[in-house]
This record gives structure tokens, sequence and C-alpha cells, in this order.
């Protein structure tokens, strides 16, 4: 009994236990953890702080995809390349563990070129948002949030920015030749003089100066005349555009901006005034940058406009008619004598009426013809503009304007922005600083982590992927699946909603 309950003890002393000293995983996945739990928390509070913004806006002013030109298609093309690119650096993982060296390093080639793909794509996409305009920017963009008063003061700033510059090159431009011969002239009447003080063996101390005063003065005179040589090139290359731009540039300021200020500024304070006021600065913000969720307030508005115009000018034609009728002979011969056609610029004095021997009446009823014809002017030249520079057709089926343009056919209105590109004026976007802000940052970093993997991609092809690297693609693996997977809650954030 007691052999055998030696025997057994002996049996138990031979049992002996494995510790692990450390985590069943290797140290630089546990690094790679560590780093990846700090980045989940980064982008939660990213993601979180713009869903908060997003959906805490008030109703209606969050800009739409559309609205800030995101192209949805674009960002579902980035999600599906990096999907694959997750793909193919799985795949570049199990040829290492099978130790296919050349297999795993096609599959990780596969994927840096697929993530240079997505930065590709991203370009672009930031490149379109420049062009327009909607980027954040201190102090201020071309972005405003509402259509005021401040909006169109910032139409007409740059409008007449545009406007001076183009006028005062044109006249640069004219009188180049005359300050060009100017120069020449000058040139060689220092040269003359400066030859002939060289040449004098005894010079006073006065003519001294005036030779060390003429060598200094005609290098100076050289240089301004390469300087106005190259300027005027300059100017003849851009006279072809201005050519064209400037007329443009005046029509908008003139028939637009200025009218939209000058109705905002109405002293009447009354509830259809201030509706007046309103809608000719939404109507200023529309023609600048149309936005889809405005365009049937600025149809109802534009009809209602046309009906008060043509309301207008029928009592002008009806009491133009009844004075016409009982104008005296005088009356006609001095009105015909004003020349009214063609019709006065809008804002242009009334003409002063000719030295006629006139009665008073006659003078009265004189000067009514002459501003009720000025008054149709303007009305005509008002719908002219509209005509000319606005869209001249709502479709009720797609919510937006038609516009025909100048090779007659016909195309959704995009606005002035996008007709003159180079116009580049202060755009009405609601919430449109925020949303550039948020959108900028979150893809930003984005992207920054994608350049980053590029950059480990980079470090990590020239190797031999073989069974002993498997290690070092699994951890670039996770990595990068965490990049993706970032994308894919960004994506229906920014694209879809």
């Amino acid at each position: 009994m007691a052999q055998h309950d030696s025997g057994h003890h002996d049996d138990h002393g031979h049992i002996q236990l494995e510790y692990q000293p450390s985590l069943p995983i290797n140290n630089g996945k546990v690094i790679l953890w560590l780093f990846l739990s700090t980045e989940i928390m980064f982008f939660s509070g990213l993601i979180g702080t713009y869903i908060v913004l997003r959906f805490g806006s008030p109703a209606g002013t969050w800009p739409g995809p559309h609205d800030v030109h995101v192209v949805e298609k674009l960002g579902a093309l980035n999600t599906f390349v990096l999907i694959c690119s997750s793909l193919s650096i799985v795949l570049s993982l199990e040829a290492a563990r099978s130790n296919k060296a050349s297999l795993a390093k096609i599959w990780f080639g596969l994927t840096f070129f697929l993530a240079f793909v997505f930065l590709f794509i991203k370009g672009i996409e930031y490149n379109s948002k420049f062009d327009h305009g909607i980027y954040p920017q201190k102090p201020h963009s071309q972005i405003y949030e509402k259509a005021d008063i401040y909006y169109v003061s910032a139409v007409r700033t740059r409008l007449n920015e545009l406007v001076t510059k183009w006028q005062t090159e044109d006249t640069e431009l004219a009188t180049a030749p005359n300050t060009a011969k100017q120069l020449e002239d000058e040139q060689q009447s220092a040269t003359a003089r400066r030859d002939a003080l060289n040449g004098m063996s005894n010079r006073s101390e006065q003519e001294n100066d005036e030779l060390r005063q003429l060598t200094k003065r005609l290098p100076e005179i050289k240089a301004a005349l390469g300087d106005l040589a190259s300027k005027t090139k300059g100017l003849e290359a851009g006279s072809a555009d201005r050519k064209v731009r400037l007329p443009i540039a005046e029509s908008i300021l003139n028939d637009f901006a200025r009218w939209a200020e000058l109705t905002a500024a109405t002293a009447s304070d009354d509830l259809v005034t201030r509706h007046k006021r309103q809608a000719a600065m939404e109507i200023l913000a529309y023609q600048v940058y149309p936005l889809h969720r405005d365009a049937h307030a600025v149809s109802e508005y534009l009809r209602a406009e046309e009906a008060d115009r043509n309301q207008e000018a029928a009592k002008l034609a009806a009491e133009r008619a009844e004075l016409h009728g009982n104008a005296t002979a005088a009356t006609l011969e001095a009105l015909k004598a004003l020349d009214l056609t063609p019709a006065p610029e809008p804002g242009a004095d009334a003409a002063a009426p000719p030295s006629t021997n006139l009665s008073p009446e006659e003078s009265a009823v004189l000067e009514r013809l002459a501003a009720i014809d000025k008054r149709l002017a303007q009305t005509r030249h008002r719908e002219e503009a509209l005509d000319e520079h606005f869209a001249v057709r709502y479709d009720s089926n797609e919510h937006t304007f038609m516009h025909t343009g100048h090779d007659g056919h016909e195309s959704e209105w995009h606005g002035l922005n996008d007709d003159y590109h180079w116009l580049k004026l202060p755009m009405k976007i609601p919430s449109g600083n925020m949303w550039a802000s948020t959108y900028f940052l979150l893809t930003g970093f984005h992207a920054l982590h994608v350049v980053v993997g590029l950059i480990v991609f980079a470090c990590i092809i020239p190797l031999k992927l073989d069974a002993t690297r498997a290690n070092m693609i699994e951890n670039t693996g996770l990595y990068w699946h965490f990049v993706d997977l970032v994308w894919i809650f960004l994506f229906p954030l920014l694209y879809l909603f």
C-alpha cells in the first residue's frame, strides 16, 4: 500500500506546466493594435463631431452633394478601389505565408497602385472644389451663409475690382506708345548730354554732378523701357479676353449687382417691400450660384416681377398715349428733339428738354413724357439683361432652370460662376463654410493616413516577401484595413446624406 502510494506520488512529480511570458502575439502586432486604438478614438471624435454638426444644423440648410459639387459616383469608385486594395493585401499575405515571394510582391504592388489611384481620384475631387471656390479660407472664403446686404456688397465689390482692373489695363495699353516715346526721347537727350559732358576736358563741379546723375539715370530709363515693353506685351496678350469679359462684367454689375443693392436699400419697411428686398438678394445669389432648393422660390418671384413689370409698362404706355393724344404740336416736336431712341442707359440722367418756347403746362407734359420713355427703356433693358444672363425657362418636372446658350442649345442653368469661370463671384451656400471645414478636415486626415500607407508600401516592396516577412505584411495589412474601414464610414456621411 505504501509502495503503491509512493509510486502514485512519483507520477505526479513528473508533471511540468509551461507559462507564456507575454501575450501570444508578436510585439509588432501589440504595438500596432495600441496605435490603432488611439486612431480609432481620434476618428471617432472627428466623425462624431461631424454628425452633431450635420444633424444639428437648421432643417434644410446643410448643403446637399449637388450644392457643393460632391460626385457620388467618384466616392463610390474610391470605396470600391479601397475594398479591392484590402483584398489584394490579404492575398499578398497568403502568398507570403506559402513562401511564394514573387506572387506576394505582385499582390503587394497592386495594393500600392490602388492606394495611389485612390489619392488620384481624391485629387480630382479636391480640384473641383477649389475651381468652384468651395474651401475654407481666412478671413473669408467665397462662400456666404445667406443672401444679405453684406453678400450683395461683396458681389458688387468683386465686379468693381474686375471692371476697374480691365479698364485700367486698357488705358495703360492705349497710353503705352506715348509713354515709350517719352522715355526714348528722354534717353536720347540724356545720352547726347552725357556724351557732350564726357567730351569736355575741363568740367565744373556742377557739370560733374550732372554727369553722375545722367550716368545713374540712363540705366533706369533703359530698365523702365524694358518693363514697359514686357508689360505692354502682356496687356496685348490679354486684350482679346478683356474685350469679351469687360462688357459682360459691366452688364452683370449694372443690371444685377447694383439693381439688387438698390432694391435692398429701399427705405420703406412694409411687409411687401421687405419681401421684395430679400427676393432681390436671393435672385442675385441664385444667378451667381443656383441651389436647387431655391429654384421654385426664385421662379415664383421672377413670375411676380414679370407681372409687375408688364403691369407697370401697360400703365405707362396708357398714360403716354393719353398725354401724347392731348399734347400740342410744339410739345411733340420738343419730345422728338430729345432723341430718346436708342433708349438711354438705366440710371442715366434724363435728357434736358430742348430750349423751346413752351408754356409751363406744355413743359410739364414734355417732362412727364420724357420720364415715361426713360422708365420704359429701363424696363426693356432689364428684360433683355435677364434673357442674356439668366435662365429663361423653369422646368417644373426637374425643378430647375433651363438656359439657352450662345450656341442655341438648351442646358441646365449652372449660374454665372460656371458660365463665366473667371468671375469667381461670392456665392450663397447655407452652412457652406462649416461643410467645407468638416469635409476637408475628415477627408484630409484620411488622405494623410493613405499617404502614410503609401510610404510603408514603398519601403516594403523592394524586400523579398517570403514567409519570413509574413508578420510585416500582416501588420501593414491591419493598418490598411483600418484606413479602409474609416472610409466606409466617411463615404455615406459625406456623399449620400
